[in-house]
């Protein structure tokens, strides 16, 4: 589970993966597609479009798999 840490919106997008794994993994699996939108919500405070996108196709292709 991951530490309350993890579930803040970092401040690098290095980072953003893990934060957005850290929101995935917190979600129950029926309400992926919730998280899924609340995290890119979320995100867009801080970093652009694209820099979403590419870090969330990155995460689909291994969180999809639990």
């Amino acid at each position: 589970m991951p530490t309350p840490e993890q579930l803040e919106l970092p401040e690098s997008v290095d980072d953003l993966e893990g934060w957005l794994v850290a929101m995935l993994r917190t979600a129950p699996d029926d309400a992926l597609a919730s998280a899924l939108d609340q995290a890119e919500t979320i995100a867009a405070e801080r970093f652009s479009g694209e820099q979403i996108v590419e870090a969330l196709r990155r995460v689909l292709a291994t969180e999809l798999r639990r």
